[in-house]
């Protein structure tokens, strides 16, 4: 019972800390927070031109005229399925996942603008059916993320902008898994929250390039929860209070944006993940036999982002890109809540503008590399070959006052 609930906990922590910020895709991050900036494979650090620039540039919002409203959501469609060394196959229930998003900013004169956004940058799960073989591992893992994000922005001259920002997060999640050698499931509902800060600044090297770059600091979020077994007259303890902190890691991204022709832009993103602050877990609880630190060890990781967008008209605008992620779990902290690996992802979009009204669409495709585990340190149950990919489709509808 020790072990099982504190593993809840511990995997509550492995599920937050895949919401943090854009620059890392990998565990379950999410960087599509705006459909234009996604159809070019979310490198939008150096162009960012639209009200989308509070997540990925606030330093951007510079460039915008006026008062931006911008409004949309992003519909995820995960697939996993784990062959198992015996020759089965467990496939997780394939659900939906629509985090939303909206961003205001404001030019107040021609040297301050303010920005706000108020998104859900993580927030995927996974379901596994009760049958499976890692099923007293994990079942069921949910989690919203809603941060709100407020920032000022300065133009220092026609070449530099700068900006700085407070980030509140506030997260909430659901997990379960099968109760060893019973029916019943352990259960665990958490929340917390955190504050962090952000600085970004964009730099018109040209009338044709631009080059940005945006940095989001570390947030420790402390985290309250209730663990229980569910199931009729369980002879285990009553439920029991759970308080656990993490630190969320700084998130670094810089981008390049060029125009070679007044129709065509061309982007290319760096951004690295400090997940090495993600090290170890510890957990306190009401009942002292809840508990344990729990060794996790992520690594730091790189990812690259390219797009580009083409000006068909005034109207049109069509948009592709690809993202490449590095996973930061090592084999032997694998586990089937975070069933993640090295990752592509293929991006088109399309935007449409008519007077001061924008909408616009995409599409990303993210496939994940196949994954062979043999030595988890969460048991032999976990060994065999994942399989994983995800579609996702984003819109954003934004008016300009």
């Amino acid at each position: 019972m020790k072990k099982n609930l504190c593993f809840l906990v511990v995997t509550l922590v492995a599920l937050c800390l895949g919401i943090s910020t854009h620059a890392s895709a990998a565990g379950f991050a999410l960087p599509e927070q705006g459909a234009a900036a996604m159809g070019m494979g979310s490198a939008f650090a150096a162009q960012a031109d639209d009200a989308s620039a509070v997540w990925y540039n606030p330093a951007g919002i510079t460039q915008l005229n006026g008062t931006n409203v911008m409004s949309g959501f992003v519909v995820i469609l995960p697939t996993f399925s784990h062959e198992n060394t015996n020759g089965t196959t467990d496939t997780a229930s394939r659900a939906s996942h629509v985090p939303a998003l909206l961003y205001v900013t404001h030019k107040v004169n021609d040297s301050i603008s303010l920005g706000f956004g108020v998104n859900n940058p993580f927030g995927m799960g996974t379901d596994w059916h009760f049958g499976s073989t890692t099923r007293e591992v994990a079942l069921l893992s949910q989690v919203l993320t809603t941060e709100f994000n407020p920032n000022i922005a300065y133009k220092i001259n026609d070449k530099l902008s700068v900006s700085a920002g407070l980030a509140y997060v506030y997260m909430t999640a659901t997990l379960s898994n099968m109760y060893p050698t019973t029916t019943y499931v352990s259960q665990l509902r958490g929340s917390g929250e955190g504050w962090g800060g952000n600085v970004a600044a964009m730099y018109k090297v040209s009338d044709t390039v631009k080059t940005g770059i945006s940095y989001r600091s570390r947030v420790r979020v402390d985290l309250d929860g209730i663990a229980q077994v569910v199931g009729p007259t369980p002879p285990f303890p009553a439920p029991s209070t759970v308080t656990t902190s993490i630190t969320l890691p700084d998130l670094l991204s810089w981008g390049i944006s060029v125009k070679p022709t007044d129709k065509l832009t061309l982007n290319l993103d760096l951004g690295y993940t400090w997940w090495s602050t993600y090290d170890k877990i510890q957990t306190t609880a009401a009942n002292s036999a809840y508990n344990h630190t729990y060794e996790k060890q992520w690594n730091d990781v790189l990812n690259i982002r390219v797009g580009g967008q083409y000006k068909l008209n005034d109207n049109w605008k069509l948009r592709a890109g690809y993202q490449y992620d590095k996973n930061p779990v090592p084999d032997h902290y694998f586990e089937t809540r975070v069933p993640d690996a090295d990752r592509h992802g293929f991006t088109i979009g399309a935007g449409y503008t008519i007077g001061n009204l924008s909408i616009d669409v995409a599409y990303l495709y993210m496939l994940f590399e196949t994954r062979n585990v043999s030595d988890s340190l969460y048991g032999s149950t976990l060994n065999g070959t994942y399989n994983t990919d995800v579609q996702i489709f984003g819109m954003s509808v934004a008016y300009k006052f």
